[in-house]
């Protein structure tokens, strides 16, 4: 009898543990799970709302389909923010459902059988993950993927799909509409093919070498009157005036073996300790010891470090250069990567120059800039002047060429000495654009010129009977004498032939604007969506959801930012 009875309440033991096996699986695995994976979502009801759209109930579960999606896109995934994943993941399937409903009301819809061919088929992102190998669907993996890798049942997964089809459709259908106009076409063709070019000269007052420099009386006469533009001259170039010693270093270096132990340093310390001595001889060329010698990037570069100064090396580097003068090498040093020592190629000392030092200084600076600018202006208008009376450019400035009459004497028995021949001629001062249209990407954008709003907005007016733009344009500090060398305007015959062509064009680039890659941003990963907005359009597609939308805030918060330097252990903002 006592058998009997423990066979039994084994067998009791065992009913009640393949129980809570059975409990614990359907927990884990079943339909409304989120599985043991690394990126598990972990939600209390997944029958519960994530978001209300006008009146529409989006759960939790439909939710966390694109989720689970979201997080398998990328294996590397930080579950630390999976919070902000949710919560975007949130706002695209609210955006997805806005458009859903959009496309409702135009009466769009789409069967069940037409939904099953999309699932199953190759436009269907999802859809290797349903296939065997040979790219047959398989009804057993499809139950199988979803449940364990996205966490939908059936009839959930239908719904996200056929939101996603009913969402694609709507867009297709308004990208349809988009339309140009003939007179937009023609407008475009002609900003394309009406084109400029320009000839111009520039007067550059750094390039002026005949003026006088002022005198004591003239810079101390500044002085008194300038104060504020002479402090803001040496505010600007404070680092002429104030600056640390920088030395032009070249270092030869003797890596420290990874392996081999104290005797495998000592070799190499030996090694660069013999580099030393050798560079120290008479004659020797330090550029030509690190090129053969050094080890690393300093052998190919022959040593060279450039320029070096406190705030672009190690405070403990530093301290060896700047005990250095021009031509003097240093002792060895040892780091943790090696055995080196360096040569000062040059040397600019320290400058310590206050305001009151300096004013006199940039008062003749000022002064002569001013007048090279005066000198420069002064050719500028003079030329101007000249070229009103309708000549070209090339013809005003081009100097008269001397003859130049051959040197060697005559031969014996010739019948005259050589005739003159003309110098060759000196390089021309005017320059021109080549031309360019009112298409360009920066319109204000000359080319040859610069930026020159004033320019931009004159060339409309150039004609042949006025070539000429009224004034001296200043740009960036150098002035230029501008003419038309020569316009051309689009023809109707042209137009003809490619009005198909930039109609396209144009209805495509509209296309872009309003929708940029919407694929992109209403079904792909979310951490990309601002970049998709940002750089390749989608105004149609707005993230402003209205007052008729509703999140959950407490299962979707939204994540608060960071705070700067914040301690460890300090509370969030």
């Amino acid at each position: 009898m006592l058998t009997d009875l423990r066979e039994k309440s084994q067998s009791f033991f065992i009913y009640i543990l393949f129980g809570i096996l059975i409990v614990v699986f359907i927990f884990f695995f079943g339909p409304q799970s989120e599985g043991c994976q690394p990126n598990a979502v972990k939600v209390r009801n997944l029958s519960s709302w994530a978001a209300k759209v006008n009146g529409e109930t989006v759960t939790q579960r439909e939710v966390e389909i694109s989720v689970r999606r979201q997080a398998l896109l990328n294996r590397n995934f930080d579950d630390s923010k999976m919070n902000e994943l949710r919560r975007d993941t949130v706002d695209q399937v609210v955006e997805q459902t806005l458009l859903e409903q959009r496309a409702r009301s135009m009466g769009l819809a789409i069967g069940d059988k037409a939904l099953s061919q999309y699932i199953v088929g190759d436009k269907n992102a999802d859809g290797p993950l349903f296939r065997d190998r040979d790219g047959t669907f398989n009804p057993k993996s499809y139950r199988d993927q979803l449940t364990q890798l996205l966490g939908a049942t059936t009839d959930s997964y239908r719904r996200a799909k056929e939101r996603e089809v009913l969402v694609s459709r709507y867009l297709t259908f308004l990208m349809t509409q988009v339309k140009v106009s003939d007179a937009e076409i023609k407008a475009a063709y002609d900003r394309a093919k009406r084109t400029w070019n320009l000839e111009y000269v520039v007067f550059d007052p750094a390039s002026e070498t005949d003026t006088v420099p002022a005198d004591a009386v003239a810079v101390a006469a500044f002085t008194g009157k300038s104060a504020d533009e002479i402090k803001t001259y040496y505010e600007a170039n404070k680092k002429t005036y104030q600056r640390g010693k920088e030395v032009k270093v070249r270092r030869v270096l003797v890596k420290k073996p990874k392996e081999g132990g104290n005797a495998a340093t000592a070799d190499a310390k030996k090694k660069a300790e013999g580099l030393l001595a050798d560079v120290r001889k008479p004659g020797a060329s330090f550029a030509e010891l690190a090129k053969t010698s050094s080890e690393g990037y300093y052998k190919k570069s022959s040593g060279d470090m450039g320029w070096q100064t406190a705030e672009t090396t190690s405070k403990d580097d530093f301290a060896v250069y700047e005990k250095l003068n021009k031509g003097q090498i240093s002792d060895l040093q040892e780091s943790a990567i090696g055995f080196w020592f360096v040569k000062a190629e040059d040397v600019k000392p320290a400058v310590s120059t206050s305001l009151e030092q300096a004013t006199s200084e940039i008062a003749g600076k000022l002064l002569a800039d001013s007048a090279k600018s005066d000198a420069a202006r002064k050719k500028a208008d003079d030329l101007f002047k000249r070229a009103a009376s309708g000549k070209t450019l090339t013809a005003l400035t081009l100097p008269p060429t001397p003859l130049v009459v051959p040197t060697e004497e005559t031969a014996e028995g010739a019948e005259a000495a050589p005739a003159p021949v003309p110098a060759p001629a000196p390089p021309s001062p005017v320059k021109t654009t080549g031309p360019f249209s009112e298409d360009r990407p920066v319109w204000a954008r000359i080319p040859g010129i610069g930026k020159s709003d004033a320019i931009a907005a004159k060339l409309g007016t150039l004609t042949e009977k006025k070539p000429l733009i009224d004034g001296v344009m200043e740009i960036d500090n150098k002035f230029y004498v501008v003419r038309l060398r020569e316009r051309v305007e689009p023809t109707d015959e042209g137009f003809s032939s490619e009005k198909d062509e930039y109609g396209q064009r144009l209805r495509f680039g509209r296309i872009s604007r309003l929708f940029g890659n919407w694929r992109g941003i209403l079904f792909g990963a979310v951490n990309q969506r601002e970049l998709l907005r940002k750089f390749q359009g989608g105004t149609m597609l707005s993230a402003d959801f209205g007052p008729n939308v509703e999140i959950n805030e407490a299962d979707y918060p939204v994540e608060a930012p960071a705070a700067a330097n914040q301690p460890a252990g300090a509370p969030a903002p």
